[in-house]
């Protein structure tokens, strides 16, 4: 059985936006808002650990310019009525609905990569940015899980990252579509049982207490963070 952590891990927090965290918005994930102390935590466990923190935002002009299919008349993911776009509109640049919520507002230490699409990899930097910080394992949390973490961790498993998909740290666009996804997220992320937040915080600590091989204990190598290369934070 492969295991929980394999070579160097960063923490991706997929689109925790108010457009899609906040009760009473159109493209709301039910119970988001519940599961932000608990990914705040694991966040603040990744940074403690030297481990890299990467949010992502999908932003959007106005007009939807760069909306793509997402524009088209429903029925789309939410059912939408006749002549409405098939996903409410969200996440405007400018706007609130934008905003990564406070609670997990990116530390000076942490990334943001922006995306116009659902995959996180599609039209964005993070593969290179991936690739700079050495990750070989993808821990995923964030919104929503039928959605953006469905195609981005796909993307990521095609790209032969270790994927752990941190359930209780997610939320989907429907009940029943987020039980879907999490079979799915499942089969092609470690041995296919469910993976919450306590289970890769004592992986994390299970990593520091065991320094790579020749190595003394403390040394952990480079740090992972490259602030010469990639912006931590964008306006």
């Amino acid at each position: 059985m492969t295991d929980l952590i394999v070579g160097r891990p960063a923490l991706l927090i997929i689109d925790m936006q108010y457009d899609f965290v906040e009760p009473g918005r159109g493209c709301y994930a039910p119970g988001a808002e519940q599961v932000v102390g608990r990914l705040g935590a694991l966040a603040d466990a990744c940074r403690a650990a030297a481990i890299p923190v990467i949010h992502t935002r999908e932003l959007h002009r106005p007009g939807g310019i760069d909306a793509g299919r997402e524009i088209d008349e429903g029925p789309g993911l939410l059912s939408a009525a006749a002549g409405e776009p098939a996903v409410p509109w969200h996440t405007i640049r400018g706007t609130k609905g934008a905003e990564i919520v406070a609670e997990l507002g990116p530390a000076e230490s942490d990334y943001v990569v922006d995306k116009a699409r659902f995959s996180c990899f599609l039209g964005t930097e993070l593969e290179f940015l991936l690739n700079g910080l050495d990750v070989s394992t993808l821990i995923m949390a964030g919104v929503c899980s039928d959605v953006c973490v469905l195609w981005t961790t796909g993307d990521a498993f095609q790209r032969d990252y270790h994927v752990r998909v941190v359930e209780d740290c997610t939320a989907g666009s429907a009940e029943d579509r987020h039980d879907a996804a999490l079979l799915l997220l499942r089969s092609f992320t470690h041995d296919g049982t469910a993976i919450d937040a306590a289970r890769i915080e004592a992986a994390l600590a299970a990593t520091q207490a065991s320094p790579p091989q020749g190595a003394p204990a403390g040394d952990r190598g480079p740090s992972p963070r490259i602030s010469h290369t990639f912006d931590r934070r964008k306006p």
